[in-house]
């Protein structure tokens, strides 16, 4: 699991092509610029709740609309 102040690095220096977010698992699959593509799974506790939520508003934040596809 990432830190938040990994996450916020990764969305200033990579540029994500695009995020799937996957509710249900608590899961988010990003691919970046470089084409690497990486999945992140939050614990179904508090802390990963908070973490999830947080990575979530990130990511609408700051990637477009048309770069991002939820599973619910």
């Amino acid at each position: 699991m990432f830190s938040e102040e990994y996450l916020i690095w990764l969305l200033m220096e990579t540029y994500i092509d695009y995020v799937w977010i996957n509710f249900t698992k608590r899961e988010i699959k990003y691919k970046d610029s470089d084409g690497h593509e990486e999945t992140i799974t939050y614990a179904f506790d508090e802390s990963g709740g908070d973490l999830f939520t947080l990575a979530v508003t990130m990511i609408q934040e700051g990637v477009e609309p048309d770069r991002r596809h939820y599973k619910l």
